[in-house]
């Protein structure tokens, strides 16, 4: 069944402290993905510019640029 938006973002930004570098790219690609309804995530992906993974913190860049820019 369909979750609802709000724990799905939830479950997204919990995503992103996973152990796996690939969980916490795929989770951060989600994000950027959902636009405005993931805004309070940018919190959370500003942490991971700072991952030891150049995919995650890329990917991290990728959503916080859209983020921001439908936050703005």
């Amino acid at each position: 069944m369909f979750e609802q938006p709000d724990l799905l973002i939830e479950k997204l930004i919990e995503r992103l402290e996973h152990e796996n570098p690939a969980m916490r790219r795929n989770a951060a690609g989600a994000l950027r993905l959902h636009g405005s309804r993931a805004v309070r995530a940018i919190p959370f992906l500003t942490e991971l510019l700072d991952d030891d993974d150049p995919m995650v913190r890329a990917e991290a860049r990728r959503a916080l640029d859209r983020l921001r820019t439908v936050a703005a």
